[in-house]
């Protein structure tokens, strides 16, 4: 019995209920009850003759000392008897015994507490939440169990998709920073390669001429370095460069060098200049620069690279093609059409006056002061990033990779992307515009005003957020299957006192939502559709 008492103190003091003090308190007093207990029965006395005192050698027994009157053991009811005394140890061990018992009543009610939280999580396992149960179910179910209250209080109000919209823009944020890294690596190691080989064995110009027909397309194709097209007055196409050579002595050099050649091969639409080399050739660089003629009427260049850049910039009166591998394409201030592809490289387009169609698989690509018809972009997993420009017709997709488009005008748009996110804003389309993303977010802030064309924006788990003008004409309808829905809006125009918040109206609904509002005079063909499966739709009207 001692030892389950002194187990039981030890489990209070660890579990709190009780202090150090108390603990050490209970364990004395349990400790002196059990001595008074196990106490072992005194020796019995000797058999045989007891010596006596000198004195009393004749057999006489010494006197018996008078009983104090206090301890008279014979007056039953005197307060004074032994039987009453006063027992320091018997009081200490009542009030252990008593300790006890409330410890073991306050367990008992844990105990009760605990499987009522136990019952609640198995309750919802069976309606079906299982492992996704909200995070408010299992704050419920330990808001009564001691020492767990700050940790039901941590977990309301937790909203796991945000968390995870959070944590996937981290990660592709984290996925842009190592490109960016990688990319300053590859440029440094160039560098230091071509550091560590020192200065050339050969380094000999190459140069090729070229003409164009009317019309005609303009190919150069280099295996060994980076092309360069410039727009110049010049009468026909010069394609020039310095070969460098590294070898172990200057006749290895140059026999090698004797093999690397521009060459210049007349199609039926056009020339293609090559650069020629043996198989496998190392330790050879060979960076072209293609010089077009300005004043000829339109035409086609071509520039094609497996591992080098790729770029264009000051042409008029030509369409551009810019294809590489793993290098990167640029393309500045052409009067004309502009087509490009790569693998691993970025793509940057700016200042064109034409159509512009662009591809990677992994880089990023961004597109500036654009003017043409029409700009189409598709990637993998880089970004896209369209700013300051007029374009009738936008066309953007993306696997994981995020879309941003700014200070935009033009007639339609369609940008979509799977995991990554949507952010237009300062964007006008007269006719329609559409963006819709899986499980990405959606960030929509058009100009002012609003009122003459189709909007939708949907997401399947992402969020949406649209802050509209205070000017907006259109119906906004609202729609959602399992997410929350909150909007500030301005029915009535200005001019009718919306400005001092008397018309303002506040949406606020979850799970199945469908809500359609009128804005403005409502009078507007001007239609907003923003719809998500299991997202959160946010949507603010600007007050003035």
């Amino acid at each position: 019995m001692a030892k389950e008492e002194n187990l039981l103190i030890l489990k209070m003091l660890q579990d709190g209920t009780i202090t150090a003090e108390q603990a050490s308190e209970l364990l004395s007093a349990v400790d002196v009850s059990t001595k008074r207990v196990d106490t072992p029965p005194a020796p019995p006395v000797p058999t045989g003759a007891i010596p006596m005192p000198p004195q009393y050698a004749d057999g006489t027994l010494p006197p018996i000392p008078p009983m104090p009157p206090e301890f008279d053991i014979d007056d039953e009811d005197d307060p004074g008897s032994v039987s009453d005394l006063p027992s320091k140890d018997s009081d200490t061990l009542s009030r252990a015994r008593a300790k006890i018992a409330a410890a073991r009543e306050r367990v008992a009610g844990v105990q009760e507490q605990l499987s009522a939280a136990e019952e609640k999580l198995d309750h919802a396992e069976k309606s079906g939440e299982g492992e996704n149960a909200p995070w408010d179910t299992v704050a419920d179910a330990l808001k009564d169990v001691p020492g767990a209250r700050s940790i039901a209080d941590a977990l309301r109000g937790i909203d796991p998709r945000r968390i995870a919209a959070t944590a996937r823009r981290q990660a592709r944020r984290i996925g842009r920073q190592v490109r960016t890294s990688i990319g300053d690596l590859t440029i440094d190691l160039s560098i230091n390669l071509e550091a560590m080989q020192g200065e050339p064995e050969i380094a000999a110009p190459r140069e090729a001429t070229a003409a164009v027909p009317a019309g005609g397309t303009l190919r150069v194709k280099n295996t060994l370095g980076n092309i360069e097209a410039i727009g110049a007055d010049v009468p026909e196409a010069r394609v020039a460069g310095v070969l460098k050579v590294w070898a172990a002595d200057r006749a290895a050099a140059e026999d090698l060098a004797s093999q690397i050649q521009l060459t210049v091969e007349n199609g039926a639409d056009g020339p293609t200049v090559s650069v020629t080399h043996p198989a496998r050739t190392r330790r050879a660089s060979l960076d072209l620069k293609v010089f077009v003629p300005s004043g000829q009427p339109p035409f086609k260049i071509s520039l094609m690279s497996p591992s080098g850049d790729v770029s264009a910039r000051s042409i008029k009166n030509a369409a551009v093609v810019l294809a590489t591998q793993s290098g990167d394409a640029r393309a500045m201030e052409i009067a004309g059409d502009v087509a490009a592809d790569t693998a691993s490289g970025d793509i940057a387009v700016e200042g064109v006056l034409g159509s512009v169609s662009v591809g990677t698989a992994s880089g990023d690509i961004e597109a500036v002061r654009l003017s043409g018809a029409t700009f189409r972009a598709s990637t993998q997993s880089g970004d896209v990033r369209l700013s300051d420009g007029t374009v009738p017709t936008v066309n953007v997709e993306t696997v994981s990779g995020d879309l941003f488009l700014a200070h935009l005008s033009g007639r339609t748009a369609r940008a979509r992307t799977v995991s990554g996110d949507i952010t237009a804003t300062e964007v006008s389309f007269d006719s329609e515009a559409a963006f819709d993303t899986v499980s990405g977010t959606l960030e929509f802030a058009p100009k002012s005003p609003v009122k003459s064309s189709t909007i939708k924006l949907s997401a399947v788990s992402g969020d949406i957020e649209a802050r509209l003008p205070r000017d907006t004409d259109a119906t906004l309808d609202l729609s959602s299957k399992g997410g929350d829905v909150e909007a500030t809006l301005y029915p009535a125009p200005a001019s009718e006192g919306g400005v001092s918040g008397a018309t303002e109206k506040v949406i606020r609904a979850s799970g199945m939502v469908s809500v359609a509002e009128k804005l403005g005079a409502g009078t507007s063909p001007t239609r907003i559709n923003i719809g998500t499966v299991s997202g959160d739709i946010t949507v603010t009207q600007a007050r003035e």
